[in-house]
């Protein structure tokens, strides 16, 4: 099975890049293709005139059929308040309503999708993916095409308003989502009588009040009856690897909102190019910027601690470090030395707050990956003034 994954020119090459690692961390039989240099344009043509969204508006997603009965619609909130508390049923990001923003018919959606098939002559039993920052008309998070199922797309924005997490995890989820509905059903009319209305925590739930996403996201499961069917109609290996990846990203979004806190500590690997693993927190990784991935590791080498004010002793450690981390092959090297001269001069200049801010960032890194009792443990910590050092038992730091 060959996945083709696509972008808009709002999607940024951060989170497509994340969303591809998180899918090709598992290795299995399913086969992720990307190339983020083509990315799918949008004219003005394409878009619907009416953008202005409400608060019911945005928080609901319009029925595949308008002769659907909705009648059990109302005990979500019964159903899901069993298994989690008010605070995390909230949205977590507010907005102002009413407001606008750019919104594309599905037609238009898998348009573009078939088109990126035939230019580049991608056979018909490969799907290909579009991962787009502009909403659609029917307010769904993600969709097949109905005349075409190896079609579809996944919205990209709008994931921290129902789920506090990195958005790439729930974007990869819906991918993996999106995969085993192809494969489950037989036509369009199987998949839109057989979604389940009522939420029960099956990668199949409809979620037609959004935030009922939450519990499909936690649970990352396909319940006997959708079990049955897939199996059915896929190899046990494509399955298996579908549910490796679901359970990896169940893991990093229990992590990240602060759901598995009372675990034993993972090792923290920092590989030769400073990518950074937590193995036993499902192999979360730490994104870091290559002068932030400096200073990290230096403080990992450093367990006694350092003081801001004596980074400028360690200058050329630094440097070297740094010089690890940037890709300088197709740069001339006396402009790239200078470079790197340049930022760790600032880096280690007590005059300026370069170093505080790099903290910050890797802080806020671990955070957002493991949630905040366990990221204490992992980020650089000191008060002003006072020697900063990673509080981790240098028996579970592990460096290439």
């Amino acid at each position: 099975m060959r996945v083709h994954l696509i972008k808009d020119s709002d999607v940024g090459k951060e989170i497509f890049s994340e969303v591809v690692d998180l899918l090709k961390a598992i290795p299995g039989p399913i086969e992720f293709c990307y190339d983020s240099h083509n990315v799918i344009n949008f004219d003005v043509d394409d878009y619907v005139e009416n953008k202005v969204l409400d608060e019911k508006v945005f928080v609901n997603s319009k029925p595949p059929v308008a002769s659907y009965s909705f009648s059990k619609r109302s005990s979500f909130r019964e159903n899901i308040m069993e298994i989690f508390d008010e605070k995390e049923s909230r949205p977590l990001k507010e907005f102002s309503f009413p407001f606008t923003r750019k919104t594309s018919t599905w037609t238009t959606l898998f348009d573009k999708c078939n088109n990126y098939r035939i230019d580049k002559i991608i056979p018909n039993n490969e799907f290909v993916l579009l991962l787009t920052e502009v909403s659609n008309t029917n307010n769904w998070f993600a969709s097949l095409d109905e005349k075409m199922p190896f079609n579809g797309f996944i919205h990209t924005s709008d994931w921290n308003h129902f789920i506090k997490c990195q958005d790439s995890f729930p974007i990869a989820f819906e991918v993996i989502a999106l995969l085993l509905q192809k494969h489950m059903f037989n036509d369009y009319n199987e998949v839109r009588t057989s979604l389940h209305i009522e939420p029960i925590g099956c990668v199949n739930d409809l979620c037609l009040e959004k935030k009922s996403i939450i519990l499909k996201l936690r649970t990352a499961d396909v319940c006997a009856d959708c079990m049955t069917k897939l199996r059915e109609k896929l190899s046990v290996a494509y399955v298996q690897h579908a549910l490796l990846i679901m359970e990896s990203l169940r893991v990093k979004m229990l992590f990240s909102q602060n759901f598995k806190q009372n675990v034993p500590l993972s090792r923290l690997v920092m590989e030769e190019k400073g990518k950074i693993i937590l193995p036993e927190f499902g192999n979360i990784e730490i994104k870091l910027k290559p002068l932030e991935k400096t200073i990290y590791k230096f403080y990992l080498e450093h367990p006694e601690g350092v003081r801001f004010s004596d980074l400028r002793d360690h200058q050329e450690a630094l440097s070297k470090y740094y010089m690890s981390y940037i890709n300088d092959d197709d740069g001339d090297r006396e402009y790239v030395k200078r470079v790197i001269d340049e930022r760790i001069e600032k880096l280690v200049n007590i005059t300026n707050n370069a170093a505080a801010e790099k903290v910050a960032k890797i802080k806020s890194a671990f955070v957002k990956a493991i949630g905040e009792e366990l990221a204490k443990h992992y980020y650089i910590q000191g008060g002003n003034g006072e020697v900063k050092r990673v509080m981790l038992d240098r028996g579970l730091v592990e460096i290439a």
